[in-house]
């Protein structure tokens, strides 16, 4: 019986000991950033089953008014485990502006996350007169001033104290042809007060870059719908659209763009919010290997402007240490707030010796819209160090018209004036030499399968870098092995203008090419699989093998110099 209480005590112990270490996952969102005081949003709140009680929003009710709120479960499974997550969406009004903070809400031992939250005077916001109006159109520049080429933030919205379906907009339209125009988000539905009327609102917001200087014009924006007529609707009404349409027009607004400085250079032009600079490493960069590849990734990252006008930058070159650019990749990200964009650049560096090599800094100028003034992105200047001996380092190349006596029977043009002086002997000794060397070289060329000249299979850099993507798929290092791929191949086919891995496969055969297409789809996947490179490996070390058999069938058909 005593046993029995004992293992009972334990695992009622355990229990509770994984109730304390298993915290709940608890996120909080909002619908929107941009909010005036009277106007509706929505926080959802989302929570693992863990959680150990119901939440509790009674901390909310100190700055904002509860308006609704409504809960739903989701449920999933993925790779065979079961999941499940409780939602809870409220419907929130603030009672006052200025900087709010959204307190945690209590499952009961756990949390969700405190967000803070700006909430704007509706008295600062451009509004026309709303009077006796059931419909109307809001439109807003956010920005004071603007540049070229540079975000400005358009806020379309539709104001409602009607019923209103099928809702449809017109595009923004500007004066300035050239503008490029994104839509941020999706359209997002709250409530606002107007002169004391409560009205659905319906907002869009865009981001636009002005390319010309001068007056930015925006043309009226159209709203149309139909109005609910309140009366029930027949079996014939569902398919016949019921309702009065209704269509309302904005206003038109402008902004001054101003152009870019005289004393700003066209190639320094880059208007943004802010700019920044990032790098990162594949591998320590104070223990690299002498002979083996490193990768290197810069990040330009930008608020406030569209990636394709993000500049390329330009590598210094550096004695013993060769850098292979890899073709640059961009992304737009577009948030309620505007577009942010990055640009990676990757370069592939090889040290051909051992030691430090200093890797100068890196200065991007860019125009801050905000100040209206010229700021510098940095950055600084990093040092890389080598240690080891590169495998199969050729040996240095002799010039022989520079050279001084080496050896017996070899001598530099300079010594012959000296020679002249010592009697018949060096004479001979010259003459035994050069008979020696025209005999070496006669057996070279009657040798079969044997060149002077290196084939491009026995390069030594190209050996380094094959054995650089025995490692890395050796070790299922799907993005370090993309990256060897990419050196090798770029060393392999230098004629070539080889960017991707689909260069690669186009020019390797069907075996090889599949894998390296099974590793695209791997890098590229919206699954979470690990990568494999034992078959790739098989594959790359079966081209080599086939590429130097073929190499070798070529000398053999090649016909002798002498029969």
């Amino acid at each position: 019986m005593k046993h029995q209480i004992r293992f009972l005590f334990i695992v009622i112990l355990s229990l509770s000991f994984l109730n304390t270490v298993q915290a709940a996952n608890i996120t909080a969102q909002l619908d929107r950033s941009h909010i005036f005081l009277d106007e509706s949003f929505r926080l959802v709140l989302e929570a693992d089953d863990s959680v150990d009680n119901n939440p509790d929003f009674s901390p909310l009710h100190k700055d904002f008014e509860i308006l609704g709120q409504s809960q739903s479960t989701n449920m999933s499974i993925v790779n065979g485990q079961y999941s499940r997550k409780g939602i809870w969406t409220l419907e929130l009004m603030a009672k006052r502006t200025g900087a709010l903070t959204i307190p945690s809400v209590s499952f009961g031992k756990d949390q969700s996350p405190a967000l803070r939250i700006q909430i704007k005077d509706p008295a600062t916001a451009k509004k026309p007169v709303t009077k006796n109006k059931d419909v109307f159109l809001q439109v807003e520049i956010e920005e004071n001033k603007a540049w070229v080429q540079s975000q400005v933030i358009f806020n379309v919205r539709l104001f409602s104290r009607i019923s209103m379906s099928n809702l449809r907009s017109s595009e923004p339209e500007t004066s300035d042809p050239d503008a490029i125009i994104k839509q941020l988000g999706d359209a997002t539905s709250y409530e606002a007060f107007r002169d004391g009327v409560r009205y659905a609102v319906h907002e869009i917001r865009y981001a636009v870059f002005p390319q010309h200087s001068g007056k930015l014009q925006f043309k009226p924006i159209i709203f149309e719908g139909r109005v609910h007529s309140g009366r029930a609707r027949s079996f014939i009404d569902q398919f016949m659209n019921a309702g009065e349409r209704k269509r309302v027009r904005s206003n038109s607004i402008s902004i001054e763009v101003q152009a870019k400085p005289s004393n700003i250079k066209l190639a320094d032009w880059l208007p943004a919010k802010q700019v920044t600079l990032t790098e990162d490493w594949s591998e320590d960069v104070l223990q690299l290997k002498n002979g083996e590849p490193v990768t290197r990734t810069i990040s330009i990252n930008a608020h406030g402007m569209m990636a394709e006008n993000l500049p390329d930058l330009s590598m210094a070159e550096i004695s013993d240490l060769k850098q292979y650019p890899d073709k640059a990749a961009v992304e737009n990200r577009v948030t309620d707030k505007g577009v942010s964009s990055v640009k990676q650049i990757k370069v592939a560096l090889i040290p051909t010796r051992a030691g430090d090599f200093k890797l100068p800094a890196i200065t991007l100028p860019w125009w801050n819209t905000a100040t209206g003034k010229q700021e510098m992105a940095h950055l600084p200047e990093k040092l890389i160090r080598a240690h080891g001996v590169a495998a199969n380092t050729p040996p240095p190349a002799i010039d022989m018209t520079q050279m001084e006596k080496t050896e017996a029977g070899s001598v530099s043009p300079s010594t012959i004036p000296q020679i002249a002086d010592a009697g018949y002997w060096p004479w001979l000794s010259l003459i035994l030499g050069l008979g020696w060397l025209i005999t070496l070289v006669a057996l070279l060329q009657r040798r079969p399968g044997t060149t002077v000249a290196k084939t491009t299979a026995d390069h030594p850099s190209l050996r380094t870098l094959e054995k650089a993507v025995h490692k890395q798929a050796g070790n299922n290092e799907a993005g370090r092995t993309k990256d060897a791929l990419l050196s090798w191949g770029k060393a392999r086919w230098p004629d070539l203008s080889i960017t991707s891995l689909a260069d690669i496969s186009h020019n390797v055969d069907t075996d090889l090419a599949d894998e390296i297409n099974m590793l695209s789809a791997a890098l590229y996947s919206s699954s979470t699989t690990h990568w494999q490179g034992s078959n790739l490996l098989r594959a790359f070390k079966a081209f080599k093998q086939q590429k130097n058999s073929k190499n070798q069938i070529d000398d053999q058909q090649l016909e002798p110099l002498y029969k």
